[in-house]
């Protein structure tokens, strides 16, 4: 029987075991409906109280022998069938505990450890339970062995295995939702006993819910205690002054005058200034996305200004174009005609080949 802040109520004591039970089972109802933060004193109230009923109901269950390991589920009776959930209320309230009241002087990441290994204790023992009643479903292993052993190593199968699992889930909560409807209904149509079918099927789609949700829950607690595990380390070589593996020094590099143009590194290999190494790899790697030829820097109009900055075109000493003549312009159109008289009077006086003597002197 695992311990808590106070003993179970004298008054609380005194009850039969489904009256203990059903109390229990209403403060974990109301728990997980609770606005209230997990921190919050009341809400710790009600989780504490909640774990005095239900250990309460575990000391009954097993003085009382009602269950042995040589049965299987159909041997059960209805009415025994919902105490295999203690240990499983049981794992979940230890799991929102945030204090161990009993253990003032362990650090705090030892503190939630030592809730964890209550934790863990009872979700196992209720898993094992449901495998010796033959409970536990075949897809329910197969999940358990991909969370908590690890043996599911393929990407794709984990994915496929977590889908089904959900849709699966979806599936048993409706039918729980249902399945309590009908209930209700029918304890309020009549007074006398509810039915014994309708009660089974009840409280088995509720073992089957509740075997996820502590698969779930054991995997949560596996991957909180590996990152407390190292907490403890850490606290341990704080508390006997090891600032060395709990502390990362920070060492500011000493100012240095950066020169673009001088040498990276001293005669001595000491670096003189910032710089980045770079492999082929990188190179390569940043190249990939690239196209194959080189992209342009600059515009055809930044290039020709560049170069004319630069004295490579020169300006000037050219002939500048001629203006195209228009009739309306007649000092251009006369001017035009006297060349063409001169040159038509050059041509008469000077016929074609005279002058040529064929190399003669």
């Amino acid at each position: 029987m695992t311990n808590t802040t106070s003993h179970i109520d004298r008054d609380d004591a005194d009850l039969p075991l489904r009256t203990i039970y059903d109390k229990g089972r209403q403060l974990y109802d109301k728990l997980e409906e609770s606005e209230l933060g997990t921190s919050d004193p009341a809400f710790q109230a009600d989780v504490n109280k909640a774990i005095q009923l239900f250990d309460r109901c575990q000391s009954l269950v097993r003085t009382l022998n009602i269950f042995s390991t040589n049965e299987f589920l159909e041997d059960i009776n209805t009415a025994d069938l919902r105490y295999l959930l203690v240990d499983a209320y049981l794992g979940e309230l230890h799991l929102k505990r945030t204090e161990a009241p009993t253990d003032t002087t362990a650090s705090p990441s030892q503190t939630r450890l030592n809730i964890l290994s209550a934790t863990k204790s009872h979700l196992n023992r209720f898993l094992e339970t449901c495998e010796t009643h033959e409970i536990t479903k075949p897809e329910d292993k197969k999940y358990y062995d991909m969370e908590i052993k690890g043996l599911v190593k393929d990407a794709d199968r984990r994915r496929n295995m977590k889908i089904e699992r959900h849709k699966r889930e979806r599936g048993i909560k409706e039918k729980l939702r249902e399945l309590t409807s009908q209930m209700a209904a029918q304890s309020t149509a009549t007074s006398s006993s509810v039915d014994e079918e309708l009660d089974r099927d009840l409280i088995l789609t509720t073992l089957d819910l509740f075997v996820q949700k502590v698969i779930d829950s054991l995997k949560s607690v596996q991957d909180e205690e590996v990152m407390l595990e190292h907490m403890a380390k850490l606290e341990q070589a704080r508390a006997s002054g090891d600032e060395g593996t709990t502390r990362v020094e920070v060492r500011r590099p000493a100012r240095r005058q950066v020169n673009p143009g001088g040498p990276i590194l001293a005669a001595d290999g000491k670096p003189l200034q910032p710089f980045v190494l770079l492999s082929q790899r990188e190179a390569l790697r940043q190249q990939v996305f690239r196209p194959g030829h080189n992209l342009p820097t600059m515009t055809i109009e930044q290039y020709l200004d560049n170069e004319i900055a630069r004295g490579n075109f020169l300006s000037g000493g050219t002939e500048p174009p001629e203006k195209p003549i228009t009739d309306d312009d007649e000092v251009a159109t006369d001017a035009e005609t006297y060349k063409a008289r001169n040159w038509d009077e050059f041509k008469e006086a000077n016929a074609k080949g005279w002058g040529n003597r064929m190399n003669k002197g």
